[in-house]
C-alpha cells in the first residue's frame, strides 16, 4: 500500500506540470546565434544592466573589468508558468562552439535556474515576463546564452549572443567616402589601427585578427581583413585598403513605427483595430526610396528598437502584442523582399519574407509580424541576382550608421580566442 501511495502521489505530481505545445526535441539542435526554438517565444533581448537600470539602446557587450551586467529579458506567449534554466556556451570569432570546459571560463556551476519572472497585466495576448541576470565569465570572447525547460538542456526554447571584453588594445579609426570611385555615393570606408603593446604575438597576421558589424548585424559583418601595415616592434597593425575590402553600403536612415500607444495610431501607424480577442497594426502603406535624393529627416537609432508602453495602465507589463503588417508600393520584381530591423535579429526567414499582391490596380509587398508594444525601425531588404539588397531603400555615403571594431586574439597554444579590443561609433559624430 505504501509503494501504491508514493506512486498515486508521482502520478498527480507529473500531472500538474503544465502542458505547452512544444516542437520535438529532434528538431531543436542548439544554433550558436539568436534564435527561438518554438512560436511561443515573444520579445527577447540582452542588455547592459548598471545601478539599476537596463540600457534600452545599448549592444550585448559587457567588460571584463567592470561592475556593469548583462540581463535577459524576454516574454512566453502562454499563462502558464515554465520551470526554466539556462547554460552559457562560450564561441570563438566565428561563432563555433569552442573546446573549453566550463571551468576554463565560469567560476560556477554552469547550469542556473531562471527565478525571476511576472505575469502581464489586461493584456489581450497573455505572457509571462521572464529575467535572468547573466552571470559574467571570467575569460573575454564570444558566448551564446541557451534558455531550456526543465532541465533538460534538449529542450531549447531560445538563444542569445554576448560579448565579454577584456580590453588590452587601443583603436583608432576613420570613416570616409569610398576610395572606389563608382562607390563613392553610396558606400562608407572604415580605416582603422590597432597599438596591442607588449602582447604576446608570434604571428600578428594569424595571432590577431578583427571583425568589423555595421548597426550589431552580424548578417553582414566583415571579417578575415588583412592589415596593410605591420610594425611587429611597436605592436602595432594599420587596416587601410584602397579596395572594397572594409566597405559597407551606407543604406540610407530607417523607417519606423510608433507602437508606444495601441489606443491610437502612432505615427507611421495606419489605424488600431482591437477586436477583444487580438489587436492588429496595418503600418502606412511604404514607397521607394531609391532613387530618391538623401535627406535626413531624423536622428534614427540605426534599426533598433525599445520596448515601451505609454497607455494607461501598470507600465511595462501591460504592453500588449499587436499584428504588425508592413506594406511596400511596388511593381513586382526580380528577388525577394523581407523586412528586416535589430527586432527580428536582421533575419531572412519566411515570417519575415514579403508576399506580392494586386488589387485595383495597386501592388504591393506585404507580410505580417507579432510584436509588442514600442518604437521600432526597420528597412526593406531586396535578395536577388539582379538588384541591389538596398533597391528600395537607396544607399548613401551621407547616412548615418553604428560600426562596431572587434579585436580577437589567440594566444600562442591556445584553442580559444579572446575578445581584446572594442570599438563602438558612428559614421557621423554629433
Amino acid at each position: 500500500m505504501k509503494n501504491l501511495a508514493i506512486i498515486t502521489i508521482c502520478f498527480l505530481l507529473v500531472q500538474c506540470e503544465p502542458v505547452v505545445p512544444q516542437q520535438s526535441l529532434q528538431e531543436k539542435k542548439i544554433i550558436f546565434d539568436n534564435h527561438e526554438y518554438e512560436n511561443l517565444v515573444g520579445f527577447a533581448k540582452i542588455l547592459p544592466f548598471e545601478n539599476g537600470q537596463i540600457q534600452e539602446l545599448e549592444n550585448p557587450v559587457v567588460s571584463l573589468n567592470n561592475s556593469e551586467q548583462l540581463i535577459l529579458s524576454f516574454d512566453l506567449l502562454t499563462d502558464q508558468f515554465e520551470n526554466l534554466s539556462a547554460k552559457i556556451f562560450h564561441c570563438n570569432r566565428d561563432w563555433r562552439r569552442s573546446r573549453l570546459r566550463d571551468m576554463e571560463f565560469m567560476n560556477e556551476i554552469n547550469n542556473f535556474r531562471i527565478t525571476e519572472f511576472d505575469y502581464s497585466v489586461n493584456t489581450i495576448q497573455p505572457y509571462i515576463n521572464y529575467r535572468f541576470e547573466i552571470p559574467k565569465p571570467y575569460l573575454s570572447g564570444n558566448y551564446v546564452l541557451a534558455v531550456f525547460r526543465r532541465a533538460n538542456p534538449n529542450d531549447l526554447i531560445l538563444t542569445r549572443k554576448f560579448l565579454v571584453v577584456d580590453s588590452r588594445t587601443s583603436i583608432d579609426h576613420t570613416v570616409r567616402i569610398s576610395t572606389t570611385i563608382d562607390k563613392r555615393e553610396e558606400n562608407q570606408q572604415l580605416e582603422y589601427s590597432i597599438s596591442y603593446g607588449n602582447l604576446q604575438v608570434n604571428s600578428p597576421i594569424q595571432d590577431i585578427q578583427t571583425v568589423i558589424l555595421q548597426n550589431h548585424n552580424w548578417n553582414s559583418s566583415i571579417e578575415g581583413i588583412e592589415p596593410t601595415l605591420i610594425r611587429p616592434n611597436d605592436g602595432y597593425m594599420e587596416f587601410r585598403h584602397l579596395d572594397l575590402s572594409t566597405n559597407f553600403s551606407g543604406w540610407n536612415e530607417f523607417r519606423f513605427a510608433d507602437l508606444r500607444t495601441l489606443n491610437v495610431a502612432g505615427r507611421n501607424v495606419g489605424r488600431i483595430t482591437n477586436t477583444g480577442s487580438k489587436i492588429m497594426a496595418p503600418l502606412k502603406l511604404d514607397g521607394t526610396r531609391g532613387n530618391i535624393t538623401y535627406t535626413q529627416n531624423f536622428q534614427d537609432i540605426n534599426g533598433n528598437y525599445i520596448i515601451q508602453n505609454n497607455d494607461p495602465g501598470e507600465g511595462q507589463l501591460s504592453a500588449d502584442y499587436a499584428l504588425v503588417t508592413f506594406a511596400l508600393k511596388s511593381n513586382p520584381i526580380d528577388g525577394e523582399v523581407y523586412v528586416t530591423g535589430r527586432f527580428n535579429n536582421w533575419r531572412l526567414n519566411n515570417e519575415n519574407k514579403m508576399t506580392y499582391t494586386s488589387q485595383n490596380g495597386l501592388g504591393k509587398y506585404q507580410t505580417s509580424i507579432f510584436l509588442k508594444q514600442g518604437y521600432y525601425e526597420y528597412q526593406y531588404l531586396v535578395q536577388s541576382s539582379t538588384l541591389d539588397p538596398y533597391h528600395f531603400e537607396g544607399s548613401h555615403f551621407q547616412a548615418e550608421n553604428e560600426y562596431e571594431i572587434l579585436v580577437y586574439y589567440r594566444k600562442p597554444g591556445n584553442i580559444n580566442d579572446e575578445l581584446i579590443g572594442y570599438k563602438r561609433f558612428r559614421s557621423i559624430e554629433r
